[in-house]
């Protein structure tokens, strides 16, 4: 793995101690923050929290930094999934000896989606005249630095989820889903889709968040949801007369997805086949998607 070269001195090893991040569950508890959270959807907010211990003797020794620099520890949050990047908490560090500083902070739920990365960092604060001539300068200088990421949903292939109240929010009251899918094909994927699911319909709730650990009837409804998903996208592309196996999008967009879900499930086929089979023998055109998702054909 390559590291990154600074051009200044920073803190030397063991100067800065981490406890690891620790993720709030929804019952209070403090548990350590897993790799993935296969649960999540955009209605729970994310609530983290660790202590870092910094010798601050040690730290301007081996920064080459006088006994005045103004230190701080930051946490900067982002996420892949909504695009936003913000600073969740600062402390400022003064004088010396040994400090113990707690970092917390919250994640509103709307805001995340997708890989959610935390960026911790010991830095300096202020910008000082350094007489140390590799020593840091400039405020916000990195003097160490600390990475923990928690993925909240799947690969790309997958999308946001969140549950709504069908009733109350005028959807058919016993459906058990809803893609939502934007109009516009340069929006971000995360963004323009998601995945309503139906409060009122526990059995499929309880199944697409159980993941890997679902029973075997669980299975066979993430199966039929994997396929109306891939279903109602492919019936998005091919209902857009503008789209073309030739347009071309950013990554990550809508457009790109689409084309991208074709090519995945339905290789070789053009969306001026797939239009004519869909006009000419929509049941056909819906085994075919149910053939090249595999409906049921990992359950069975």
């Amino acid at each position: 793995m390559s590291r990154r070269a600074y051009p200044y001195r920073r803190a030397a090893v063991g100067s800065v101690t981490m406890a690891e991040w620790s993720l709030k569950s929804e019952d209070g508890e403090a548990v350590p923050l897993p790799a993935f959270i296969p649960d999540w959807d955009f209605q729970r907010d994310l609530s983290l929290e660790t202590v870092v211990g910094v010798d601050l003797d040690a730290v301007r020794a081996s920064a080459g930094l006088p006994h005045e620099a103004e230190l701080a520890l930051s946490v900067v949050w982002s996420s892949t999934g909504s695009g936003l990047r913000r600073l969740a908490d600062q402390i400022p560090l003064h004088g010396g000896g040994t400090r113990s500083a707690q970092l917390s902070f919250t994640v509103i739920g709307r805001d995340s989606g997708g890989l959610l990365s935390v960026d911790t960092q010991l830095i300096l604060a202020k910008a000082l005249d350094n007489p140390d001539p590799i020593g840091p300068r400039r405020a916000g200088s990195v003097l160490w630095h600390h990475r923990a990421g928690v993925r909240l949903q799947g690969d790309a292939s997958q999308f946001p989820m969140a549950v709504v109240d069908f009733k109350s929010a005028g959807y058919p009251e016993k459906a058990p889903w809803y893609l939502d899918i934007g109009p516009s094909l340069e929006a971000a994927t995360m963004g323009a889709v998601v995945l309503l699911v139906n409060s009122g319909t526990p059995i499929v709730l309880n199944a697409l968040r159980r993941a890997d650990k679902a029973s075997y009837a669980e299975r066979l409804i993430q199966s039929a949801v994997r396929q109306d998903v891939v279903r109602l996208m492919i019936e998005r592309a091919v209902a857009d007369e503008e789209l073309t196996d030739t347009s071309r999008f950013e990554p990550d967009t809508l457009g790109h997805t689409l084309l991208g879900l074709l090519r995945t499930f339905l290789p070789g086929t053009s969306l001026t086949s797939l239009r004519m089979t869909r006009r000419t023998d929509p049941a056909l055109f819906s085994a075919k998607i149910q053939h090249a998702v595999g409906l049921f054909a990992k359950e069975t």
